[in-house]
Parts: C-alpha cells; sequence; structure tokens
C-alpha cells in the first residue's frame, strides 16, 4: 500500500488598494511535490462574517471533491503557482 499524500494548505494575501484584497487559497502537496493554488477569494470593505465563511466551506468542499494535484498543475514555488492562476483566472 502507497503512503497516503499529505497536504499543507496555506493563505497568501494580496492588497489591491485601500478596500479590497484577493486571499490566494494554496496547498503544499507533501513531501515536497510541489504548490498550487485552489482558488482565490476577494474581499471588499466592509468584510462580512458570512461571506468568508463560504469561502472557507467552498475550499473544504474543492478539496474533498478532488486531489488538488489533479485539480491544478502543481509549481516548485508558490509564486509561480499563483502567476500560473491569475493567468487562467484573472478577470482584472
Amino acid at each position: 500500500m502507497s503512503d497516503p499524500v499529505l497536504y499543507r494548505p496555506f493563505d497568501i494575501v494580496q492588497r489591491l488598494g485601500t478596500e479590497k484584497a484577493v486571499i490566494y487559497r494554496c496547498i503544499e502537496v507533501l513531501p515536497g511535490r510541489g504548490f498550487m493554488v485552489q482558488s482565490a477569494d476577494r474581499v471588499w470593505l466592509p468584510v462580512e462574517r458570512e461571506m468568508l465563511r463560504g469561502h472557507e466551506q467552498r475550499f473544504w468542499e474543492l478539496l474533498c471533491e478532488e486531489a488538488p494535484e489533479v485539480r491544478r498543475r502543481l509549481f516548485a514555488t508558490v509564486e509561480q503557482a499563483i502567476a500560473s492562476f491569475d493567468a487562467d483566472f484573472n478577470e482584472d
């Protein structure tokens, strides 16, 4: 039986001016297999608690539905993973 794949979820935040930010929901596939961005959540002032709860729920639903390394390509650095995600999904 092969060893189970382990994941380390973490957030990277980028401010987009004085009233807006994007939260990149990143995952490191362990041990040392690479990084990916599963989703990016935009938040505005005033921040609403229910919106943050929805972001968190969707993060875990996506993680349970499909393995991160199947959903998106893995990269050597988190910066590369963010750049790839932005290139694929950036609406600005």
